[in-house]
């Protein structure tokens, strides 16, 4: 996966007109353009190019930024933290909302309903409108949370809540179907019949809905990581996901090919925790 991931990308941002040369060096003679494209190895053919990166990065080494001319690995990670703290606050925000809302849902009734119409907003609505809402009414007219910035903690608050809202909404939808369902087995049923306390009943129910539930965490993971590019961009947040997208923009092909990489790692990594979780749950898997 991570092969097919980086050689798409890498084809990809070639095929797009314009090239990082271009982009940082708008006033240069079309002699010195070429030139530098020359020293950077830019037009050689495609697939040497590729043979090289491959080379590279069989050796850990993710190349040269083509517009600040910095190691990738450290223009990447000055821009790191800014966007784990995002994604752990994000997906902890999305972890805890979903398994409530994923609970309250399952009880039915009017709470019930309630914690559906939450669901249902949630996935229904995109995402940029719940921010442009939030930083609205929070920032702009009650001027209790700032809009933009990653400088400090209280920064975090809006991004990591509206991404966290709108990603619990799957989490809350597959583990309160799978709540209903686990109340219907037949075990369940004569266990209740047996005058099993309520606490106990659940207590079972939320076991076994729970193993579906780890796999669309881990899906999850990976719809924070890609997000990530929208929220910064949209909350002027100095992290990965604005490095990338300033990066896309300027053809900076190390860096996006380098952040490719990074976000497939990082959603198999999910998957792997979630399979291991899995296997703790349920020794049958």
């Amino acid at each position: 996966m991570l092969w097919v991931a980086v050689t798409l990308v890498f084809f990809a941002l070639r095929v797009l007109p314009g090239d990082a040369v271009l982009t940082t060096h708008r006033n240069s003679s079309p002699q010195q353009l070429e030139t530098i494209r020359t020293e950077l190895g830019l037009t050689q053919p495609l697939s040497v190019q590729y043979g090289g990166y491959l080379l590279q990065l069989a050796q850990g080494d993710l190349g040269i930024s083509l517009t600040s001319y910095q190691p990738v690995t450290k223009v990447i990670a000055v821009r790191l933290v800014p966007t784990l703290a995002l994604g752990l606050s994000a997906f902890g925000v999305a972890t805890t909302l979903g398994m409530l809302l994923g609970v309250i849902s399952s009880l039915g009734g009017w709470l019930g309903r309630f914690a559906d119409m939450a669901i249902l907003f949630s996935q229904a609505v995109p995402f940029y409108i719940t921010a442009i809402v939030a930083v609205i009414i929070f920032s702009v007219e009650l001027q209790w949370l700032p809009a933009s910035g990653s400088s400090s903690p209280v920064h975090l608050i809006l991004p990591a809540a509206t991404l966290g809202f709108h990603t619990s909404g799957s989490i809350a939808r597959v583990l309160s179907a799978n709540l209903r369902e686990a109340y219907q087995q037949p075990y369940m049923l004569t266990a209740q019949a047996k005058g099993l306390p309520p606490i106990d009943l659940f207590d079972h129910a939320f076991r076994i809905a729970l193993l579906p539930t780890l796999s669309v965490l881990a899906l999850q993971a990976g719809f924070l990581l890609s997000s990530t590019v929208i929220v910064e961009v949209m909350f002027s947040r100095r992290g990965v996901g604005s490095l990338l997208y300033q990066s896309v923009l300027d053809r900076d092909y190390p860096v996006v090919q380098a952040l490719t990489l990074l976000g497939a790692s990082t959603y198999l990594a999910a998957n792997g925790v979630s399979q291991l979780a899995r296997r703790q749950l349920d020794p049958r898997l």
